[in-house]
């Protein structure tokens, strides 16, 4: 995960003195920051099947 080195680096400059990158994931999972990963996909589902599903469905996003 490319941020906890960063937070890591963060503390280490804003407590000035060297901070470990398990202390950033750390810092993370204490404010319940969790890996964000996308749902699987069924094995035998069909990607042209389902797009064509998401183009002719007559409910429409509030977007």
């Amino acid at each position: 995960m490319v941020v906890v080195p960063k937070v890591a680096q963060w503390m280490s400059e804003h407590l000035e003195c060297p901070i470990h990158p398990q202390r950033g994931w750390e810092y993370l999972l204490r404010f319940e920051m969790r890996l964000k990963v996308p749902r699987p996909a069924h094995d035998q589902g069909d990607i042209t099947e389902q797009e064509q599903w998401k183009k002719n469905s007559t409910r429409k996003s509030k977007k």
